[in-house]
């Protein structure tokens, strides 16, 4: 009984607290689990029969094959890559270089800058205006029109001003007295220190990119432009569409392979089958940056 009790006191803490987090990873891992098994199942079945817990009742693969089949699938994958490594580049660089600027003082309006950064963070001036813009810009089914409007973040300029402050000034002075120019100063001392946060931004702007569809729908004409993500809703809408047409007109005049289609694939069976080929991408990104992530967290946790 006393053995129990010494290894309660010396274990007990570490033995809860393994049990809650693997309940809570569960928790975690089940909904993604179940999206991947509903994604591998018969359309027709789920339509009857319910979705699936455990293991797909009919395995089919059809919802994979109705998304991959497509023969624009390698451009639209190419442009959602390119939008997404760009944008994080260019977004990561120019509020970077922004925070560094307006954290010196010799810079001349800094606070003016700094006021009309913070501005943009509150007001926007809607769909219609920033439509002109664009338009006005040259930027309108362009592919530049992914990548600019999205460049700065005030958000993301405060995080960095935060990281800078934490880097000492003597740092900085010694290599002033050196004789490096701020370039120099920026690229070769400061991003390295400030991997971290660099890390953090260039996981938030990769997962915004990625992900987003609306302004392609409302900044591109042309089917050359076209992301990933846009080609997805394309293909739930659709699927979606059929779906009800079949459920409210039972006349409906459908074509063999619409039929075909949507007992093969349903439009929940579809929607779970975009889900994850949208997010395994990401998810494989952040093993490459978590050791950034623990890093920040250890910063500024010891005192010299």
């Amino acid at each position: 009984m006393s053995g129990a009790r010494q290894f309660l006191r010396n274990h007990g803490f570490d033995t809860i607290n393994t049990i809650l987090l693997v309940l809570f990873s569960l928790l975690m891992i089940y909904p993604l689990y179940q999206c991947l098994i509903i994604s591998f199942s018969s359309g027709v079945d789920i339509m009857n029969r319910g979705v699936v817990y455990l293991w797909p009742r009919v395995f089919s693969a059809r919802s994979y094959v109705r998304v991959l089949q497509d023969e624009g699938f390698l451009l639209y994958a190419r442009n959602s890559v390119l939008r997404t490594v760009l944008g994080a580049f260019v977004s990561v660089l120019i509020t970077s270089m922004f925070a560094y600027a307006i954290l010196h003082r010799k810079l001349r309006l800094r606070g003016l800058f700094a006021i009309l950064g913070l501005i943009t963070m509150y007001f926007n001036g809607g769909m219609i205006p920033t439509f002109i813009v664009i338009r006005d810009l040259g930027l309108y089914d362009n592919f530049l029109v992914y990548i600019l409007p999205e460049a700065f973040n005030m958000f993301y300029v405060l995080v960095f001003l935060a990281y800078f402050k934490s880097i000492p000034d003597a740092l900085e002075e010694s290599a002033l007295v050196d004789g490096a120019s701020e370039i120099t100063i920026y690229f070769r001392i400061m991003l390295p220190v400030i991997k971290p946060v660099v890390a953090c931004i260039v996981l938030f702007v990769a997962v915004f990119q990625w992900s987003m569809w609306v302004d392609t729908m409302i900044y591109t004409d042309s089917e050359s432009l076209e992301v990933l993500s846009f080609y997805f809703a394309q293909i739930l809408i659709r699927q979606q569409f059929i779906a009800t047409t079949v459920m409210q007109e039972t006349d409906a005049q459908m074509t063999d392979a619409e039929l075909q289609s949507l007992k093969e694939a349903s439009s929940l069976t579809m929607q779970m089958a975009t889900m994850l080929i949208t997010v395994v991408p990401i998810m494989c990104i952040y093993p490459f940056l978590q050791k950034h992530f623990v890093k920040g967290i250890m910063i500024g946790s010891v005192k010299g």
